[in-house]
């Protein structure tokens, strides 16, 4: 199963829950269309015996795919950047740190 996964930060002064809304709109909507399996937000928390080498960023998210090939459908609608799509998704994205972002797909071995 494919996950992308995304690291980021939100915007100073974002909170927390506002980000998780428009997340779950955005990815409620690929769900409905068919696109995404499912997907996990989480926040890095500190952790004293686990901080070598750790990403710089707070959050992280992972959306899940059935194969590779609804990942790619799914890539193409978002990058289309057509209606619905591209309110939901710059509605999202207004939320985080542009800067902070690291996004990379990953495939079960």
């Amino acid at each position: 199963m494919p996950v992308l996964h995304g690291l980021f930060d939100l915007k100073e002064g974002v909170v927390e829950a506002e980000f998780k809304h428009s997340l779950d709109v955005f990815v409620d909507h690929l769900q409905d269309k068919g696109f995404v399996v499912g997907c996990r937000l989480m926040r890095r928390e500190p952790h004293e015996g686990f901080e070598r080498g750790r990403p710089s960023q707070t959050y992280y998210v992972a959306v899940e795919f059935r194969d590779l090939a609804v990942e790619q459908a799914c890539y193409e609608y978002v990058a289309a950047d057509q209606e619905p799509i591209r309110t939901l998704h710059r509605a999202m994205n207004s939320k985080v740190e542009p800067r902070s972002t690291s996004f990379f797909l990953c495939s079960d071995v």
